[in-house]
């Protein structure tokens, strides 16, 4: 007997029509810990998954990842990189199988999974299909669910929104300019403006989640507020005062210099998609690069924490 539990994204093309459309797609099935359950789930979706389903079978728990048919990241060596990188488990994902799969109507399946949820004291994050035309008290953030990270249902992207509401919530004289490392789906970006910040960087080095910010910014209305541009060393040559970063505790340790440094003295670095039991490893690598933890908010197993790039202090001597 198998039980199954599905959680979805979607990938969409369109036809000359303008219909979506997913011609192939793969499916990578694996057995996995049950403690590395929620965190692969992640590492899926954070690597161009569409939707991941876990399973209980009588050989143990399984999960099943579905993946464009022209994903950015090798599929046969993605549990190898989750284990070395996240679970330092050998065996905490397995692979059993990797096949191609015909098209699928993606925007059909999925649709249901992707309904408004609120967010924090007063943000809602829903898909375009709802209806958005209805009076609400909350600040709405619409999300049509692509290939960049990013819907507002995982917990370290919930968490990162919270942290950015807490942050608004007590302007400083003006927000003029805010980089979004690693942008996703744009979510934080749209949230931030929404929030106070009047202009955003969304960067990623994933063109797919370049295309989905585009999206998302009209969806909107944003388009003249957010400016996504693929990551390089160009880009970030200018200073931030606010940074905000909602990635794996591997990739914001390796990024952390240029994370760091395209921060203003002064200014705050928000970052999310950490453990709990990774924090301590994550603020001894940003001390060392002169920021100082500020906030912290958890849950679940999860934090975000709100990092101060302190202000150089310049000693005179009298002669």
């Amino acid at each position: 007997m198998t039980a199954s539990k599905l959680t979805g994204k979607t990938s969409l093309s369109e036809d000359s029509s303008g219909s979506p459309q997913q011609k192939y797609y793969w499916s990578l099935r694996c057995r996995i810990k049950l403690e590395w359950e929620e965190l692969w789930d992640w590492f899926c979706f954070e690597h161009g998954a569409l939707g991941t389903e876990q399973r209980v079978t009588e050989n143990g728990n399984e999960t099943l990842a579905y993946f464009p048919e022209k994903n950015s990241k090798p599929l046969q060596t993605l549990h190898h990189d989750f284990n070395t990188s996240i679970s330092g488990d050998a065996g905490g994902v397995q692979l059993l199988e990797l096949i191609q799969c015909e098209e699928e109507d993606w925007q059909s399946n999925w649709k249901p999974f992707f309904k408004p949820v609120r967010i924090g004291r007063n943000l809602q994050v829903m898909p375009p299909w709802f209806n958005t035309n209805e009076t609400s008290s909350l600040t709405r953030i619409v999300i049509d669910p692509g290939r960049g990270f990013g819907t507002g249902y995982h917990l370290s992207t919930s968490l990162a929104l919270e942290l950015l509401e807490t942050f608004f919530e007590i302007p400083p004289e003006k927000h003029p300019w805010l980089l979004d490392f690693g942008t996703g789906s744009g979510i934080l970006s749209i949230a931030a403006c929404l929030l106070g910040c009047d202009k955003s960087i969304a960067l990623d080095l994933d063109d797919g989640a370049l295309t989905d910010v585009v999206r998302n910014a009209q969806l909107n209305k944003m388009e003249n507020r957010i400016f996504p541009l693929r990551a390089d060393q160009v880009c970030l040559s200018k200073a931030f005062p606010v940074v905000i970063s909602n990635m794996l505790l591997s990739e914001l340790q390796k990024s952390s210099v240029e994370l760091a440094s395209s921060l203003t003295y002064g200014g705050s670095l928000l970052c999310s998609g950490i453990l709990e039991e990774q924090t301590p490893e994550l603020e001894m690598t940003f001390r060392d690069l002169g920021l100082a933890p500020y906030r912290r908010l958890k849950r679940d197993g999860w934090s975000a924490l709100e990092f101060k790039k302190q202000v150089l202090k310049i000693s005179t001597s009298n002669s």
